[in-house]
């Protein structure tokens, strides 16, 4: 148990580190681009959350569930936009284009004959040693 304990404590330290050096570039950049006020407001946070990342990491767990349900919405919204976008620029030209030419790639339309069995064959069935090795 101590080594999963040890596993996620090393997660973790990763994680802070991630975070300390993107909020320090970001910090930096504001510290750059933006008036004194803003700039000391940005990285006077960025060095509260650095601080409470490595000594209470536990005080930050109500802004993560917020957080983790802001970023749930988006991805929500992400989702549709990304379907809807599928749906109607590929799907929907390509089904055009197939009924513009006739083509019924399900065979829906059903011809009047004694059956409607399609018969298959595919030479590799044949052979038993392809059952023998598959992969």
């Amino acid at each position: 148990m101590n080594s999963k304990n040890d596993e996620h404590r090393k997660e973790k330290r990763d994680i802070r580190a991630v975070f300390l050096v993107f909020s320090l570039f970001f910090s930096v950049i504001a510290w750059k681009n933006y008036p004194a006020n803003i700039s000391f407001a940005l990285v006077g946070l960025v060095v509260l959350q650095v601080l409470t990342l490595t000594f209470k990491p536990v005080l930050l767990r109500p802004a993560f569930r917020v957080w983790m349900k802001v970023a749930h919405f988006i991805g929500q919204v992400n989702t549709q936009i990304i379907l809807t976008l599928l749906f109607y620029l590929v799907f929907t030209p390509y089904g055009v284009v197939m009924r513009l030419f006739g083509r019924d790639a399900m065979k829906r339309k059903l011809k009047s004959t004694g059956t409607y069995w399609e018969s298959f064959e595919f030479e590799g069935l044949k052979d038993r040693t392809r059952y023998e090795k598959q992969f």
